[in-house]
């Protein structure tokens, strides 16, 4: 909520670079790309996890693992959108 209301209100200072705002911006496409591909894989591991029960224990470790990453992921977009707001 405190970061929608950030960007509001934010002022740009201008202090990151065209080339820096370049990178950030393919970084943030990448992150974004990547957890669309996890948050697929994890409704997959969520089907399986269901459907076979008897490898229940691996489907449940990598879908710890993804939405980790996925929340890893979510939070450095989050940073990198608001760095991107002084560009």
């Amino acid at each position: 909520m405190f970061d929608k209301f950030f960007k509001k209100v934010f002022k740009s200072r201008k202090t990151v670079s065209a080339e820096e705002a370049e990178v950030m911006n393919d970084e943030l496409k990448r992150l974004q790309e990547d957890t669309a591909l996890r948050e697929a894989q994890v409704i997959k591991l969520a089907r399986l996890l269901q459907e076979d029960p008897g490898n229940s224990s691996k489907y449940a470790k990598r879908l710890n693992i993804h939405n980790r990453i996925i929340l890893d992921n979510k939070e450095k977009i989050l940073e990198l959108e608001i760095k991107l707001l002084d560009s």
